[in-house]
């Protein structure tokens, strides 16, 4: 995102905060040692899948100023589902409230192109006006916790090694739940944040899950409370129907 206003810098500094503001309270008591043989395996090896990302920050998780800026006091919040189909194509729904900004947009890329469509309005080549502020971005699992900077299936194998877990399911698979405090989270995925003194009460928790055949993420949870135990943070990120297939064409 490169637009030079104000609140486009700021936003993506809550994108980094709501990312990566991870938990405070350590493993779960009932947790197993990991098995070596477990091996991540990456979201672009799949064939497809389809996801559901629900952002949630309250200005009581930021920095006063920005939460002035950004949320004038209430509540940021980005929802996202679609499909992916690997390599390059993507189908997404977004709805965005960010206070001085809302967008309700259907969006469809393939490698460098996009197309976009308002509720019953027409498709159209590229994203335009506002809107482009989030239309741009990449809510899918691959967007948020991947990317070409984020850490390879092979190092969140080893990062996950000997940590702590607990069988569960996740979209109906069976799947290991890592329960991860924030040093833990920053050390499997790489993720860098500075937590605002005005957020210090804000008790935060990382909850992971992977398939436990394939390997693949399933869902992370990150949700926050302040002193009051009111939730002013989080971020959950779910894949379901893996390799189920589907097409995702050019709209126009």
């Amino acid at each position: 995102m490169t637009r030079r206003i104000a609140p486009r810098i700021a936003l993506a500094g809550v994108l980094l905060l709501a990312l990566a503001l991870v938990g405070c309270k350590g493993d779960s008591p009932k947790a197993a040692a990991t098995p070596t043989a477990f091996k991540v395996t990456s979201l672009d090896a799949l064939k497809s899948y389809r996801f559901a990302s629900d952002i949630l920050v309250s200005s009581e998780a930021l920095d006063p100023q920005m939460a002035q800026t950004l949320l004038q006091g209430g509540t940021f919040r980005i929802k996202a589902s679609g499909t992916r189909v690997n390599p390059d194509r993507q189908q997404s729904n977004l709805d965005a409230d960010l206070g001085f900004l809302k967008v309700n947009l259907e969006t469809i890329s393939i490698g460098n192109e996009q197309w976009s469509k308002e509720p019953q309005g027409q498709w159209r080549k590229g994203v335009a006006g506002a809107a482009a502020l989030l239309a741009t971005s990449d809510f899918s699992p691959q967007g948020l916790f991947s990317g070409t900077t984020g850490p390879t299936s092979a190092q969140l194998t080893q990062r996950l090694e000997g940590r702590t877990f607990t069988k569960d399911t996740a979209s109906g698979v069976g799947a290991r739940h890592y329960v991860l405090d924030r040093k833990a989270f920053e050390e499997v995925f790489g993720t860098q944040s500075a937590v605002p003194e005005s957020a210090a009460d804000v008790q935060t928790q990382a909850d992971v899950w992977f398939a436990e055949q394939q390997g693949v993420l399933l869902r992370v949870l990150i949700t926050g409370k302040n002193a009051q135990q009111k939730e002013v943070l989080k971020v959950d990120v779910q894949v379901s129907d893996i390799d189920a297939g589907g097409e995702i064409k050019a709209p126009i």
